[in-house]
């Protein structure tokens, strides 16, 4: 064998060890560290001072990003919910779907378990009905309907079927109102609007749409430009000379977009690639995501003749310093508010009902999403705003 052969070969074989290495080691730094150390053994197997000098390169590139990750790593604090496990069964849930990227499928069940530490926090049987929305109480026919759209907080994640702000919010009417749970944990306002242009709530213009309901978090900013391992099939929006445009899925915008497909990616592996760029990644969220909520408002009155109504779990004017765990900084937050409310958006702020209790009344120890009781609290506020004395 040549010796370009014989080093093509073990080449190869350190590739094919670091593939494996990255699907079996538990971070990218272990990854990077491997590769290092095979750069360095590259020095010593290798023969021709050209092929050496490149392994020589190879571990110093490797072992640099092994550092700088290590490096990010004792900068980002802990994520909130760390050694939290939440378990789905049917395991790949929501399923995929062609129109939003994923959602339930109609007439099925699912087992939802949550642990802290190997105790468990709770386990739940989510239901859904003929039109894939979670079960709400039954209404009388021809009753009016309030349609409530949005994620993990709408739907109830960790809440029994009764317990989510639309079954609740039917219970406190009497069940004379049909409250639709369109709610799918990982959603984001880019979902909704593609909930629309999709067809999939045609279903419901003949059904008294009174008004649409959402619950927005800052979590879901970062949603809306795919940053998340779940959203690669989720519909893209971006905004072209100021208007909203639907661009198709972000794993094929990426795949056009190589340059922007490789950032993404190696962000997820590195947090210092992530960190590049941020304020104004975040300041193109905040101008697109007013945009999708301007856009659902203006979709719910052409299609149903109903209001947009926005709940906010987000801090604003009256928040302490502080007020929340996010990446963005208050002040971006409290402004995206200010623009929704320039634009007319109705808003309630949820933090008018829930204020006063202690946290573990209203959120889900170690889990963080709101519990039957504070879901109640809202129901009523609801109650209020969309029934008045009804």
């Amino acid at each position: 064998m040549t010796a370009v052969g014989r080093n093509l070969s073990v080449v190869a074989l350190m590739a094919v060890v670091v593939a494996l290495a990255a699907m079996v080691l538990p971070s990218a730094m272990w990854v990077c560290a491997l590769a290092a150390l095979l750069g360095l053994a590259g020095v010593v197997l290798l023969r021709g001072n050209g092929w050496r000098t490149g392994a020589l390169l190879a571990a110093a590139l490797a072992l640099s990003l092994a550092l700088l990750d290590a490096f990010a790593g004792l900068l980002t604090p802990a994520a909130h919910g760390s050694g939290l496990v939440r378990t789905m069964d049917p395991r790949w849930w929501p399923p995929p779907d062609p129109v939003v990227g994923f959602r339930p499928r109609p007439d099925t069940q699912v087992i939802a378990t949550a642990t802290f530490d190997g105790a468990l926090i709770y386990r739940r049987l989510y239901h859904f009905d003929a039109t894939a929305a979670r079960v709400t109480p039954a209404a009388p026919a021809g009753a009016d309907t309030y349609l409530f759209l949005g994620d993990s907080f709408t739907f109830g994640q960790g809440l029994e079927d009764g317990e989510s702000l639309a079954a609740q919010f039917a219970d406190l009417s009497g069940r004379t109102l049909h409250a639709v749970n369109l709610g799918v944990p990982g959603y984001a306002p880019n979902h909704l609007v593609r909930l629309f242009e999709g067809g999939l709530l045609d279903r419901y213009t003949d059904k008294k749409v009174k008004a649409v309901v959402t619950w927005i978090i800052p979590a879901q900013l970062a949603r809306i430009t795919g940053e998340g391992s779940w959203l690669g099939t989720s519909p893209r929006y971006a905004l072209e000379d100021g208007k909203l445009v639907w661009t198709g899925t972000f794993d094929g915008w990426r795949l056009s977009h190589p340059l922007a497909g490789a950032k993404y990616y190696l962000g997820e592996l590195f947090p210092f690639v992530e960190a590049i760029g941020r304020q104004q990644r975040q300041e193109e969220q905040a101008a697109l995501f007013v945009a999708l909520l301007e856009r659902l408002q203006k979709d719910a009155r052409a299609k149903f003749d109903a209001p947009l109504l926005v709940l906010y779990s987000w801090p604003d004017k009256q928040s302490r310093p502080g007020h929340g765990q996010s990446d963005f900084k208050q002040d971006l937050l409290v402004e995206i508010l200010e623009r929704l409310r320039a634009r007319g958006l109705p808003m309630m702020r949820v933090d008018d009902f829930a204020s006063g209790y202690p946290v573990d009344k209203l959120l889900i120890p170690h889990d963080g999403h709101p519990t039957a009781f504070q879901n109640g609290l809202i129901a009523k506020g609801l109650q209020q705003r969309l029934l008045g004395n009804k």
